[in-house]
């Protein structure tokens, strides 16, 4: 047999670790950042936007996804006023993006220690930059989600099921947005993933918590802020057994 006719074997798959399909390319980002460009790397390919936030001056990255955020999380709360109506339509925006922001600030600090703990040599603008980057994309998912959410909020008068439905939503937001955090880590060098786990359910716990102390979202109220401290989950069975008529409703406050 001629050397030249035995066939070429196929090539070898490569490893694992040496792409990321989820993310896209490890490398730079592609084209100019502009706000049109840093969401199509930032659905698309996340790992480019991390590897320029980490590597290149990011300011003008961070202020189309700030920007991204902000336009998302009032929109969607936007959607949540139709629910009640009246003062509503200005306050369920506000607090939405209130929320997010001081749930994003008290959680930063923990999230560059678990990081440091994790071996992730990281500067903290590229912490904050990646941080950054999962609430943009969670606020983007709220966004495509708010169609939905109106449709509810303007044919719908119960006040439990609607907190249901927006509990689902946001889960789903920020099951992405933190999916992000964890694979750019990966991709950054960190070994293990449970001390991001425990800070992904620290930020969890706050933001539902920020939820109740923030209240109303949903229902109607005279006030902008109670100032009534309360436990969310107790808030949450306190609206079920109001619906419910067990006890007596005070309303989404």
């Amino acid at each position: 047999m001629n050397p030249s006719d035995t066939p070429t074997p196929p090539p070898l798959p490569t490893s694992p670790g040496a792409t990321a399909p989820e993310t896209g390319s490890w490398g730079p980002m592609t084209g100019p950042p502009t706000l049109g460009n840093t969401l199509d790397h930032l659905l698309k390919r996340p790992a480019a936007l991390v590897h320029t936030l980490h590597n290149e001056p990011s300011g003008r990255l961070l202020k189309w996804l700030g920007l991204s955020s902000l336009v998302g999380l009032s929109l969607f709360g936007l959607v949540l006023g139709f629910f009640s109506g009246g003062m509503q339509f200005w306050a369920a925006p506000l607090k939405m993006v209130i929320g997010v922001s001081a749930s994003a600030l008290l959680t930063w600090p923990s999230l560059c220690v678990f990081c440091y703990l994790n071996a992730l040599d990281l500067p903290l603008r590229t912490i904050s930059g990646i941080l950054v980057a999962a609430i943009a994309l969670l606020s983007l998912l709220l966004l495509a989600l708010a169609p939905v959410a109106w449709i509810f909020s303007t044919s719908t008068d119960s006040v439990p099921f609607m907190g249901f439905l927006v509990l689902a939503f946001w889960l789903v937001g920020l099951y992405f947005g933190l999916a992000l955090i964890f694979r750019t880590a990966h991709l950054l060098g960190m070994k293990r993933g449970h001390h991001l786990v425990a800070w992904s359910v620290i930020f969890i716990l706050v933001t539902l918590q920020m939820s109740t102390t923030l209240r109303p979202l949903l229902g109607k109220s005279d006030h902008f802020y109670t100032g009534e401290k309360k436990f969310f989950l107790n808030h949450w069975l306190e609206q079920c057994e109001a619906q419910n008529g067990t006890t007596p409703s005070r309303g989404w406050h």
